[in-house]
């Protein structure tokens, strides 16, 4: 199944089903479910202590949703944008 649903954290369509606890490969956020209504909570679930909303600030300044997941990103896809 190809990917067509795009991550709640970096907008990149790397994921095959919504909130299915998906691992987007381009940001290392597990997709929850989390989206826009409830960005500023902390589920403390599969992304730990970060809210969808911090996430989102460290992938616009580094790449990843937190700092220390970097080794384990890639680029985006030209599909995928």
């Amino acid at each position: 199944m190809s990917p067509q649903f795009r991550c709640p954290c970096c907008g990149y369509k790397t994921l095959t089903a919504p909130a299915s606890m998906g691992l987007c490969p381009v940001c290392w956020w597990e997709d929850d479910g989390q989206e826009d209504a409830d960005a500023r909570q902390v589920r403390r679930t599969a992304n730990g202590n970060l809210s969808l909303v911090e996430a989102r600030e460290h992938f616009a300044e580094c790449g990843a949703a937190h700092p220390s997941f970097l080794s384990h990103v890639r680029k985006p896809e030209i599909y995928e944008r």
